[in-house]
């Protein structure tokens, strides 16, 4: 496919710092690999390029195949650096089409830039703009910073009503999340495509242990928005329901520090460990482990953990939120409860740990389910084509 005499150019604008470890184990770094030969296979010549804002000074980029990372560094000159990207891209291969994932700093500044060389844009939403993020709201409590914190709030919500409605297309990863943007984006075209999870093939899935010693596990980036202090909560009221079970918190982040000194406060030194990080090739055999995914997040655009966890077969018990309540089937193939209802929760994991039968069943389902709406090969094809979609019928006069 070629666009007024071009090959199809694809460049998209990343936050993902994974991507600038270019390790072929790398589950950000194998996805994009698998868009750019789909693309490959689909628009022969095709080029994908990632414009990746890099939270280090230095960054190094690279070239694989068809597709290629362009680090772009410097906090203060980001803005700057990113158009200068840009530019020497479509320079090098005229664009066909941009994508960008965040629809305030970067989304102004791509859609700028594809007025100005009469490129589409597609945007991405992979959280839910319209709950109030768990650090913004801790930030609020502050009596100085009160004031200044809704009205900056505010003014990020229009601007990004604003922006929502001045893509050509909008790719979400929630059927809730598309519902709320469609209310500021009448005339945009909205697609659900979640993010693909390589887990989600039978041939690779990992036999459960028999007689395995009860585990419930977090898996995630240990941040605010997680509320591991509820986890936490829960672990220690489990852990005197069922004293034989074990709980493994994987994954690093900014609370862990104070989450090991809580965790300690609550006597959970014994029977509670914080693994830190699992490389994803790992992650099957920590699921297949377990007896119980617990997912305690105030905030969760998507959660890719419920799908991985149950394409090994692991019921979950979740908070119900917009990406969750699109993977888990409240009783069916795992327990949905309110954020903070430390109780309900409490109940849900018990159930699982008590009754191992009915929990297999549970994660069967959930292992049937996820891999007819979360196969990879489908969600792949479907991010793809809306790339080409929107080149072939978004291209504006320059």
């Amino acid at each position: 496919m070629r666009l007024h005499g071009h090959s199809l150019h694809v460049v998209q604008i990343s936050r993902d710092a994974g991507l600038l470890r270019p390790s072929f184990d790398s589950e950000p770094v194998q996805r994009q690999l698998d868009y750019a030969r789909e693309l490959k296979k689909r628009a022969p010549g095709a080029l994908v390029s990632i414009i990746v804002l890099a939270p280090q000074g230095h960054a190094a980029g690279w070239t694989f195949d068809n597709l290629q990372v362009v680090p772009v560094c410097g906090p203060l000159r980001a803005s700057v650096n990113c158009l200068r990207a840009i530019h020497m891209l479509h320079r090098a291969t005229p664009i066909s089409v941009m994508t960008t994932q965040v629809p305030y700093e970067e989304g102004w500044l791509v859609l700028a830039a594809g007025r100005w060389y009469g490129v589409p844009v597609i945007g991405q939403i992979h959280s839910d703009l319209f709950v109030e993020h768990p650090a913004a709201r801790a930030l609020a409590r502050r009596s100085v910073a009160k004031t200044a914190g809704h009205v900056g709030r505010a003014v990020r919500g229009w601007a990004a009503r604003r922006t929502l409605a001045a893509f050509d297309a909008v790719r979400t990863v929630s059927s809730e999340s598309r519902t709320s943007i469609s209310r500021f984006a009448a005339t945009v075209p909205l697609t659900i495509i979640p993010v693909p999870v390589a887990m989600v093939s039978s041939h690779k899935r990992i036999a459960p242990t028999r007689d395995k010693q009860p585990l419930v596990i977090f898996v995630g980036r240990l941040a605010p928005e997680k509320d591991l202090s509820t986890w936490l909560k829960v672990a220690r009221a489990v852990s005197q329901l069922h004293p034989e079970t074990r709980f493994e918190v994987i994954g690093d982040g900014p609370e862990r520090a104070r989450l090991e000194q809580e965790a300690a406060a609550l006597g959970l030194r014994d029977v509670l460990s914080f693994e830190g990080f699992v490389p994803y090739a790992r992650l099957r055999e920590v699921y297949a482990r377990a007896s119980a995914l617990l997912l305690t997040s105030r905030s969760e655009g998507f959660g890719r953990v419920l799908v991985e966890a149950a394409s090994q077969g692991t019921p979950a018990v979740s908070t119900s939120l917009s990406g969750p309540r699109d993977v888990v089937i409240n009783g069916v193939t795992g327990y949905l409860h309110e954020p903070g209802d430390v109780d309900g929760l409490t109940r849900s994991v018990s159930m699982l740990l008590s009754q191992p039968q009915r929990a297999a069943t549970m994660g069967a389902r959930a292992r049937e389910l996820v891999a007819v709406k979360f196969d990879p090969a489908k969600l792949r094809a479907a991010w793809v084509g809306l790339w080409i979609d929107t080149a072939r019928g978004g291209q504006r006069a320059s």
